[in-house]
């Protein structure tokens, strides 16, 4: 049988890319030039060429400014999901304000596209430090499932779903070992680094071990090759965000031709929920 995977996509302007996280705060982002609109056309003209549905993983800041953006993700047949941001220097948790962005501007969303929100994402560092009570938060105003961004120590053969609560879920970006570290399998820079022939045979190794799917994950600003040239944290970053950057839409049209792709809520939702139903009937218990 073969096996979808699942596509999630990280709504970014180049000024919110994590090459600038330092020096452009989030209080700054008024202050650019968006260039997101022609980004998100681009990344939803090459899903559609290849009949590829994705989650979209939308900033509060983006919510507010790009309505109108939004419903044509939805329209298309794509999944919005709320990502929370944290700024890379925070040191104490508002524990209060989380709680108030994540309703918020949930159904901000939800009243946007006039469909249901179910899916949230933040950074690794916030998740690790807050999963006791995120999770019961985030249960009681009904998301279905989280996604991390950035390394996780999840090892491959744990499986890529840990439910904690029943119903929940907390889905990590695909990765692969390398001596004693994990990297992500699909994600903005690894398939821009790698050769793809090297990312085809590791989401192939994956699938063939765990007979799961692989969750990958890009950002719209890479597909984005005329932003302007601006100041980045560190000139390794520069380097690295505009690495291959032109040849990215021929690198994804690679991964769209030779494997299947949905929304996080396809794979990882609706199919377990089919699943359970079968076995049940059968008189099977699954894990």
């Amino acid at each position: 049988m073969t096996i979808i995977n699942a596509l999630t996509i990280n709504v970014e302007d180049y000024f919110q890319a994590p090459a600038f996280q330092y020096s452009i705060k989030e209080s700054d982002w008024g202050l650019f030039s968006p260039r997101i609109e022609y980004a998100v056309d681009r990344v939803l003209l090459l899903l559609s060429d290849h009949h590829v549905t994705a989650t979209f993983f939308v900033y509060g800041w983006t919510v507010t400014h790009f309505p109108l953006m939004l419903q044509k993700i939805v329209e298309q047949g794509h999944e919005l999901a709320y990502r929370h941001y944290c700024p890379p220097d925070m040191k104490h948790l508002n524990q209060r304000d989380i709680i108030e962005n994540f309703n918020r501007y949930k159904d901000q969303l939800s009243q946007v596209t006039g469909r249901g929100v179910v899916g949230y994402r933040s950074d690794m560092q916030l998740c690790s430090v807050t999963l006791a009570w995120l999770e019961e938060e985030l249960v009681l105003a009904g998301y279905e499932y989280s996604s991390a961004n950035g390394p996780n120590k999840v090892n491959k053969s744990e499986g890529v779903i840990n439910c904690v609560v029943d119903n929940f879920q907390h889905l990590n970006v695909s990765t692969h070992k390398v001596l004693t570290k994990q990297y992500e399998i699909i994600n903005t820079n690894s398939i821009r680094l790698r050769k793809y022939e090297l990312s085809s045979k590791l989401i192939a190794c994956f699938i063939e071990e765990t007979r799961t799917p692989v969750l990958g994950c890009i950002s719209t600003w890479v597909m984005d090759n005329m932003q302007p040239n601006i100041r980045a944290d560190s000139l390794f970053k520069k380097w690295l965000h505009g690495y291959h950057i032109r040849e990215t839409p021929l690198i994804l049209h690679q991964l769209f031709s030779e494997y299947d792709w949905q929304t996080v809520s396809d794979i990882y939702l609706h199919k377990v929920l089919q699943l359970n139903s079968i076995n049940k009937r059968k008189g099977r218990c699954v894990s």
